[in-house]
């Protein structure tokens, strides 16, 4: 029987409790995907005003800030990176909850209990297990949607060097300083994607210990912390 001091029954986790954590896990995933989806808005939305304007109107346009036009849209692409992380760590914990939950219904067995959850999603979505299972008609999707995203910050990005250097003569040396510091962000957030990447369980127990090793006020309980044996 369960105790107020005790959420286990039999020795068994407590399925209320695992489906309480379950629920708050999946709705911040959703939340921040919600943020996400916005960002991405606002790059389309911004990218577009602003390579209407540049088409129909350049005069318009001051030239001082030609170099700095994409400025925003890498920003948003280096938010969005951050969300993406929190987004794949978030996702660690919901495979950990799922399949406690999935020891609790023994009907469902081999291979089904593989893609319940939040690995039906990377079997349909997740580019490496697209191209390495050869399902090249779903990777197609995935690719043009990412990289048609990646496509327009480039193209804004190459034109914003390229206008002043080559078509306004003018501002110059702020296009190409600005050139260096968009082939920076450009190398950076990619080390950042593929970092993220490469988030899973390991590398989360991992790096949870080391931050509790290192910052141990800020990740303290009430109770403490026990490993299992």
């Amino acid at each position: 029987m369960a105790t107020p001091n005790n959420d286990s029954i039999g020795g068994e986790d407590s399925v209320p409790a695992i489906v309480a954590l379950f629920d708050a896990e999946r709705h911040e995933v959703q939340s921040i995907l919600g943020h996400a989806l916005s960002l991405i808005s606002i790059l389309v939305a911004y990218s577009t005003v602003v390579g209407a304007v540049w088409a129909t109107r350049p005069d318009t346009v001051p030239h001082a800030l030609v170099p700095v036009v994409p400025i925003p849209l890498w920003m948003v692409i280096a938010w969005h990176s951050q969300l993406n992380s929190r987004i794949f760590a978030h996702n660690q914990a919901i495979v950990v909850l799922e399949q406690k939950l999935l020891d609790h219904i023994p009907s469902i067995t081999y291979p089904t209990r593989l893609w319940i959850g939040h690995t039906s999603g990377r079997l349909v979505n997740e580019i490496p297990i697209l191209l390495k299972e050869k399902r090249y008609a779903i990777a197609a999707a995935a690719i043009i949607t990412y990289g048609g995203l990646l496509a327009i910050v480039l193209a804004l990005t190459i034109a914003s060097v390229v206008v002043p250097v080559f078509v306004n003569h003018d501002w110059q040396e702020l296009a190409w300083a600005m050139s260096v510091v968009y082939v920076a962000i450009f190398f950076l957030l990619a080390a950042s994607y593929k970092s993220t990447f490469g988030i899973n369980i390991d590398t989360m127990d991992e790096w949870a210990k080391s931050a509790h090793s290192s910052f141990p006020d800020l990740f303290r309980t009430r109770h403490g912390y026990r490993e299992r044996s």
